[in-house]
């Protein structure tokens, strides 16, 4: 059976290295994956490495009854991302060269092209959206989050958390329709 975030957590504040590792290949992979479209592969590592590192030296700390685990290091991993994204006055997004599924070869040349071109006007759009709108958004459809976990993810009520993805994804879809018509 395996072990809960709480029972981990708990051996990880009483200095379990094996249940730290369980806690890193548990919640590891979706953190990167969020971090990483938001700030890109390097800058991705150091912001999920740091908010790992706080959780090895806070564990202690960590109160299950103000949050679940999960959602403390999501937004660890946000605070750490915007932060980053501070410092460096821009956000990358990866580029479509760099995405790891590439479309079939089945698909006709120029159709690949369109669908690449697409992508790029989509990244970029996503990339100059407000930084909570866009973190909103990518956890939402990359991390698959719920409102309610969005919310406690930004430290923000349920209601404004679905008012950023709202925007979000009203700000792409406006700018995406104002992009498909400057190109009539």
């Amino acid at each position: 059976m395996e072990q809960s975030d709480d029972a981990l957590i708990r051996a990880v504040a009483a200095g379990d290295e094996r249940a730290f590792r369980r806690l890193v290949d548990r919640h590891g992979p979706k953190l990167r994956a969020i971090a990483g479209q938001f700030l890109g592969a390097g800058d991705a590592d150091d912001a999920v490495q740091d908010a790992l590192i706080r959780l090895w030296r806070h564990a202690d700390r960590f109160d299950p009854d103000k949050a679940a685990l999960s959602t403390w290091l999501y937004r660890v991993v946000v605070n750490r991302c915007i932060d980053i994204r501070r410092q460096r006055f821009r956000w990358p997004w990866r580029p479509i060269d760099e995405a790891e599924d590439l479309p079939s070869t089945e698909i006709g040349a120029d159709r690949m092209l369109v669908g690449a071109e697409t992508l790029r006007d989509v990244a970029a759009i996503i990339a100059s959206l407000p930084p909570r709108q866009r973190m909103a958004l990518m956890l939402a459809t990359v991390g698959d989050h719920t409102a309610e976990d969005i919310a406690a993810i930004l430290g923000v009520s349920r209601a404004a958390a679905e008012q950023l993805i709202a925007r979000a994804r009203r700000n792409v879809r406006d700018a995406m329709r104002k992009a498909n018509h400057g190109s009539d």
